[in-house]
């Protein structure tokens, strides 16, 4: 096991959610512009799993996918070296070719590994590949962008723009 090159209160201040949705651990390698590698423990009693399912707990693809996505946030904000300013945030954008190919449960240590395809200006194409015990659990493509969030409006920064 690598030694944690961002720990959990260094990833929770690095990222905008909060409990119950922080699904990063630590990360463990992080080259700008590149690739980060983070980690996930996941744990019974987390809140998902009350419903997901009560006699035989499996962790929600949607939260795999979110753990990816706070990985692309941290490593988008160390790679641009101005973090998240406030009002912002790493949006979603694009899911393509997402595989998930086996169970997450409690007690597993999800590994995470993303790697930039593209990154222009405020958007970036990243390669995210999931493991537990070195068995590949989900795959895919996904595309975030920065956006700025104006409080009490469901308006963000591109639409106004494009207005």
């Amino acid at each position: 096991m690598a030694a944690a090159l961002m720990n959990f209160e260094e990833v929770r201040a690095a990222l905008k959610q909060r409990f119950p949705m922080i699904m990063v651990d630590s990360i463990t390698s992080l080259e700008p512009g590149k690739s980060i590698r983070a980690t996930k423990n996941v744990t019974g009693n987390e809140i998902q799993f009350m419903g997901h399912f009560p006699e035989h707990a499996v962790m929600p693809g949607t939260l795999i996918v979110e753990a990816i996505g706070q990985s692309a946030s941290i490593l988008f904000s160390k790679t641009t070296g101005t973090g998240m300013r406030p009002g912002e945030f790493l949006v979603l954008g694009s899911i393509n070719n997402m595989r998930f190919l086996a169970p997450v449960v409690p007690g597993d240590r999800m590994e995470i590994e993303l790697r930039v395809l593209k990154f222009i200006e405020d958007l970036a194409l990243v390669e995210a590949v999931a493991t537990v015990d070195h068995m590949v659990v989900a795959t895919g493509k996904l595309g975030f962008a920065r956006r700025t969030f104006e409080p009490g409006s469901a308006k963000d920064s591109y639409a106004l723009k494009a207005e």
